[in-house]
């Protein structure tokens, strides 16, 4: 098993020179432009000067690597998809920050508080028309063309999937929060984090040749995935420390963001409880004490323990699913434990 760890690592690292390949054309101009790209990836200091660096957890490109290989393809087929898929995750965190007026992103200044809006606007951008090109680079690994076409068609069907999942989750913030139900919160979810892991193990099922009913399965795995990933996300960024989520305690509930426990705490909230929650959901900014109120009628509420074991729910359909898809062997084991580790 250690064996297979130093080559998914290693797979990693070629993830890395492609997307670097993608982010640094020869004769790139202006120099800034692609400076401040790669400064969205680690890359870059911030006075966009160059630094070692990696991006993120790269979590789905391992997602997308190691479906490739339990679907019995060569994983060096998959690596273009990676380093598109991680593209355009990435692409998404540049817009989302500047959308929700986030001035931090891996501890560091986001990219637009750092450049401001107008150029972090036209960066992302340029991120994302680059995921295609790396995606494309798929035929020069030896990926059928038709396969090709197929998977940027899927990717650009889960890219809007995650337009449109940003497009709730935003218009939502403004919104008393009893609008809104876990149902429609779920199909929220389902599009911005869902879509993407699902997108994900599908392209590595893809690099491998799988069959179309191999291939919705993977996908049914990695959205399940997401789903469950993205609420259990939501519970963090309540119950646990900022050292464990990168963000300020209850950042979310300052926000007014429609979180899962948010969510859930306008379906459960009863009498006077009910009406405060109201109360500070439809003022001005929320205070400290109104944020902490929040959190300790969320937990009077147990609405901790419910969204874990909504969580164990997302993993047995995740797990079923690549069971049905015969999944078997060591790096299935692998591809599992990933899994389980997005998920505790």
């Amino acid at each position: 098993m250690q064996a297979q760890r130093t080559d998914l690592r290693g797979l990693l690292q070629s993830v890395q020179d492609e997307m670097r390949r993608a982010l640094s054309p020869e004769g790139g101009y202006p120099a800034d432009f692609y400076a401040s790209m790669h400064y969205a990836f680690g890359w870059a200091d911030e006075s966009l000067q160059p630094v070692e660096g990696q991006s993120g957890k790269m979590l789905r490109p391992q997602l997308c690597l190691l479906s490739c290989i339990t679907a019995g393809g060569d994983p060096s087929r998959a690596v273009p998809a990676a380093a598109a898929l991680e593209l355009l995750h990435n692409f998404t965190l540049v817009h989302d920050d500047i959308q929700d007026g986030s001035s931090q992103r891996r501890h560091r200044s986001s990219m637009w508080k750092l450049i401001g809006v107008p150029l972090a606007i036209n960066a992302g951008d340029g991120i994302f028309v680059t995921s295609h090109l790396a995606l494309a680079r798929l035929a020069d690994v030896g990926v059928e063309p038709r396969l090709v076409l197929q998977a940027l068609e899927q990717f650009d069907k889960a890219a809007l999937l995650v337009c449109e999942g940003q497009h709730l989750d935003i218009s939502w913030e403004d919104q008393d929060g009893d609008g809104i139900s876990s149902v429609e919160y779920l199909g929220m979810v389902g599009r911005k984090t869902g879509a993407l892991m699902g997108l994900s193990c599908y392209l590595g099922a893809l690099a491998a040749g799988a069959g179309p009913t191999t291939l919705e399965l993977y996908r049914r795995f990695g959205d399940s995935l997401g789903t469950g990933y993205q609420i259990r996300d939501d519970l963090a960024g309540v119950w646990h420390e900022e050292a464990s989520t990168g963000k300020r305690p209850l950042e979310d509930v300052y926000k007014r963001k429609k979180s899962y426990p948010v969510v859930r705490a306008f379906e459960k909230a009863v009498g006077s409880e009910a009406d405060n929650l109201h109360r500070i959901y439809r003022a001005g900014p929320v205070s400290e004490e109104d944020a902490f109120w929040v959190r300790d009628l969320m937990t009077r509420l147990g609405i901790h323990e419910e969204g874990r074991e909504r969580i164990r729910g997302y993993a047995s359909r995740a797990f079923a699913a690549l069971d049905e898809a015969g999944a078997s062997g060591p790096t299935a084991e692998e591809l599992r434990r990933a899994a389980e580790g997005l998920l505790a």
